[in-house]
């Protein structure tokens, strides 16, 4: 008999919820048991016990590891600005694996502090990045076969909807930019980027607290250029589309992979459209110019041929990941099938590449030295020029 695994739930009603279907990740796995749910707004802890089926409630999320001491947690709130102490609680707490929703930190030295601890305290931990999806790993092995040659350049691109530039960089380009790292196949050895304001240069008067806890933020257009350590680079953008059309903007999430013989373009991230242009260059008009999409039916549809939904898939996907963390437990081995702490601290240490080169007008190097919020000390800077 398999063993069975005590898992608990944390999340915060009204401060990001339970993220992505956080909460239902450990629906259907018959080894795990839903012992414990913590959230401190009441309705809501009602609400998730209701449906997870959670055997205890407690609103502080601390007395609920102290009392039920789990083996398994997922820390569901979308909002980033509690994960550090969540994660910290969980390691200091005994947890063997930590299931967490994007984006990982705030900054780089909570990063940091949150790895020191789990790997202090032999914590596994996993990041709700959608790398694990079966369109993403379709187009890697396709990649490992040779179909599009050798990996040379990777292009991004945001959602361009209201929260173009900063906000879109960090609430969704966390997908993304783990994916470029995933084909990328190796580690960023420097960057440069161009982050303004309507069109204009960034200036210091734009900083300003973002949306869901994120901290100081600036910009809503940006580019930027990353250098791999194995020479494949990678480009990306973001910036506000006029289009009002919500499946429009949509399919502006994605990115191009583009080889030495052949171009594959992944849309609509995280949930899997997957396009294969047999050529290395696309020219409307030159040869057929036609794309071919690759479908994936065991992941579109269910069993009964009818789609799966948005909520079906996540729950998939996020099944994915706790069972990747109870494989790494019994093997007693790193989380390696899905983004780990460490893929997920490099995924943050690109996005404050960019603001860190904007602030300092300059390409940086990595590891970055500067390890807390380049906007942040932005700030401290005008505020010295001042006094």
């Amino acid at each position: 008999m398999p063993a069975t695994y005590r898992a608990a739930i944390i999340g915060h009603t009204g401060r990001g919820n339970y993220g992505h279907h956080l909460d239902t990740a450990f629906q259907g796995l018959p080894n795990v048991e839903v012992v414990a749910l913590a959230d401190p707004d009441d309705e809501g802890r009602a609400a998730a016990v209701h449906r997870t089926g959670a055997a205890q409630s407690f609103a502080d999320y601390r007395a609920m590891l102290a009392q039920t001491k789990p083996d398994l947690v997922s820390v569901c709130p979308r909002w980033v600005d509690q994960h550090a102490d969540m994660v910290i609680a969980c390691a200091q707490a005994g947890v063997k694996g930590v299931f967490c929703e994007k984006p990982f930190a705030r900054t780089l030295a909570e990063a940091d502090a949150m790895l020191a601890a789990c790997e202090k305290h032999n914590t596994r931990i996993a990041v709700a990045h959608r790398r694990a999806n079966p369109y993403e790993l379709h187009a890697k092995k396709l990649i490992n076969d040779g179909l599009i040659g050798d990996v040379r350049m990777i292009r991004r691109h945001g959602k361009a909807d209201h929260r173009a530039g900063a906000m879109d960089l960090i609430v969704l380009g966390t997908h993304l930019l783990d994916d470029i790292r995933f084909f990328a196949g190796s580690e960023v050895a420097w960057a440069h980027a161009h982050v303004t304001q309507d069109g204009r240069e960034l200036t210091a008067a734009d900083i300003h607290e973002g949306d869901e806890g994120v901290g100081p933020v600036a910009g809503n257009g940006l580019a930027a250029y990353f250098v791999f350590r194995n020479g494949v680079t990678a480009h990306l953008d973001s910036y506000r589309s006029d289009d009002t059309d919500t499946r429009e903007q949509v399919n502006w999430i994605g990115l191009e992979i583009h080889g030495s013989a052949g171009i594959l373009s992944l849309r609509i991230a995280p949930l899997g459209e997957l396009y294969h242009y047999p050529y290395r260059l696309w020219l409307p008009g030159d040869r057929d110019g036609a794309w071919e999409r690759i479908t994936l039916p065991e992941w579109d549809l269910n069993p009964d041929g009818q789609p799966r939904s948005v909520a079906e898939k996540f729950q998939l996907n996020n099944r994915v990941f706790i069972e990747e963390l109870i494989k790494a437990i019994e093997e007693d081995r790193p989380v390696t099938a899905v983004t780990n702490g460490r893929d997920a601290r490099a995924v943050l240490e690109m996005i404050m590449a960019i603001h860190e080169s904007q602030r300092l007008r300059a390409r940086v190097d990595f590891p970055l030295q500067n390890r807390e919020n380049p906007y942040a000390v932005w700030r401290k800077e005008g505020e010295r020029e001042e006094g």
